[in-house]
């Protein structure tokens, strides 16, 4: 082997910085692309929104054409070279203030009454908007804290585990990691760093605040706590069943197998049934009853709706489309300049760039959404359970476009129906086979679990096997296996825990 210098030719793909631009887009959420576009009209002063714009797209786009083609009549006429056409043909085009956007006709009168409407009960109306906001986990245990009369250390001490808390009021951290980032911190103002008692004592003046079970580290904890603090409550037999029970048999108690309980605690079957139904009446997540519930806001991008046909249909949500047009002072200037091969010339083609590619990013969301519309017909009709068997290839054959593609304009991006809001991830999924050689969506088969379910005696509730058996009476293969997945995915728990106690 020896070093040596030589030439060889190959190919290589390479992302141009406009095709970056436009994949990055197209994964964005719209609400992404809103702080997105916030940004860059930040940094380009060319770009700005046309908040009070009127005109739709269709009508913009043929100005831009008509501009382009007297431009070029123009251009010939006077002999320009081909560059300085196309950048004239820019210029004029973003004085003309071109605006992205689609007209709707009334397209949320389909899905949702106008927001709009007059009303006469404005103090109605003002009432009901003064909500208070929710109180957070944080908030309630700091008013815990406050009126109590504690060493400066302390209190920091306990603000601290305070926040290290995770929304459901665990303190998954052990102590010392919790006190490491401020261990400094202390040696500055107090001289030392917490001491192992200290840390354990602060724990434990916490565990005291409401809720009962706050700052534990796991599930077999917190219930735990809970336990201790109804000791005065609880018959002895039963109290002492319940801590064996959280410690050692939280299995079995999930599975509600009192023989099981019963031979690992060694406690008599009507004890275990007193101590499991104590243990039910607990709290397994404290901190939940303080989550903010505050909904997150999800603009769709597409509306499905029901043309004069019957057929159903897709179309662009003007309300999601940013408006965007060039500063025309600003045009005018480059215009009127020697050249664009300055500063201001560089942004005004990414200027040019940015609305061609929101442009594309809303029409390759809407060529999908359509498809999907196409396919997903019985949806609309039926609901849930018409869904029919769809995969991103599938999608991307009929759109013409490449599979990460589709999967990009999917991901975060929303339709609204008169069934509800739906991602249009939603509408794909695996299938099963049918004995007749067709293929039922996992969609489908998981809203016919969730209705056989949501109908069964509880007395004797549906094994995996008997909703297998199910399936093959109407002629869906499907295995006892693969109703488990699906019914884990929904959420629900087996029917030895469905069972009526």
């Amino acid at each position: 082997m020896k070093t040596s210098i030589g030439l060889k030719t190959s190919q290589q793909l390479a992302l141009t910085p406009q095709l970056q631009q436009s994949i990055k887009l197209l994964q964005m959420s719209t609400i992404e692309l809103r702080e997105q576009l916030e940004s860059t009209i930040l940094e380009n002063p060319l770009l700005e929104f046309d908040e009070n714009a009127g005109s739709p797209q269709a009508e913009n786009g043929e100005n831009l054409k008509s501009v382009e083609r007297s431009q070029q009549s123009e251009n010939n006429n006077k002999g320009e070279t081909e560059e300085k056409r196309d950048d004239f043909e820019d210029q004029k085009a973003f004085e003309t203030s071109v605006e992205i956007g689609y007209k709707n006709n009334d397209i949320w009168s389909q899905t949702k009454p106008s927001k709009n409407r007059a009303s006469n009960d404005d103090s109605g109306d003002f009432r009901e908007n003064l909500k208070e906001a929710p109180v957070s986990l944080t908030q309630h245990l700091s008013a815990q804290l406050a009126p109590m009369k504690l060493h400066d250390k302390e209190r920091a001490w306990i603000e601290i585990l305070i926040h290290a808390l995770d929304p459901d009021g665990f303190l998954r951290e052990s102590l010392e990691e919790v006190e490491e980032p401020f261990r400094e911190e202390f040696r500055d103002l107090y001289g030392e760093s917490l001491s192992s008692d200290e840390r354990f004592i602060g724990l434990k003046l916490l565990q005291s605040f409401d809720p009962i079970g706050i700052g534990a580290k796991d599930l077999a904890d917190c219930l735990r706590i809970q336990i201790l603090s109804r000791k005065e409550q609880l018959e002895q037999d039963v109290y002492h069943a319940c801590l064996t029970i959280v410690s050692d048999c939280l299995n079995l108690l999930a599975q509600h197998n009192i023989s099981g309980l019963t031979k690992a605690t060694g406690f008599p079957k009507d004890v275990v049934l007193r101590a499991e139904n104590e243990i039910r009446n607990l709290n397994p997540r404290p901190g939940s009853s303080f989550k903010d519930d505050i909904a997150l806001t999800v603009i769709p991008d597409t509306i499905a709706f029901k043309t004069n046909s019957g057929s159903w249909s897709a179309r662009l949500n003007e309300s999601a489309i940013p408006r965007l047009k060039i500063d025309q002072d600003y045009a005018q200037a480059i215009r009127n300049s020697s050249g664009n091969k300055n500063s201001m010339g560089q942004q005004l083609q990414e200027a040019k760039w940015m609305l061609k590619n929101i442009q594309q990013r809303f029409d390759t969301i809407l060529r999908v959404s359509q498809t999907i519309v196409d396919v997903q017909q019985d949806f609309f009709e039926i609901g849930p359970r018409a869904m029919r068997p769809l995969v991103l290839r599938d999608v991307a054959a009929r759109c013409d476009l490449h599979e990460s593609t589709v999967s990009r304009v999917t991901n975060q991006k929303y339709i609204s129906t008169p069934l509800g809001c739906f991602e249009l991830k939603y509408f794909f999924g695996s299938h099963v086979t049918t004995e007749s050689g067709g293929v039922a969506s996992g969609t489908a088969i998981k809203e016919q679990i969730k209705d056989w379910i949501g109908e069964e005696n509880l007395d004797k509730p549906l094994s995996d096997q008997n909703m297998s058996d199910k399936f093959s009476s109407i002629g869906i293969v499907i295995a006892r296996r693969t109703v488990a997945k699906y019914r884990e995915a929904l959420k629900i728990p087996s029917a030895s825990i469905r069972k009526r106690r």
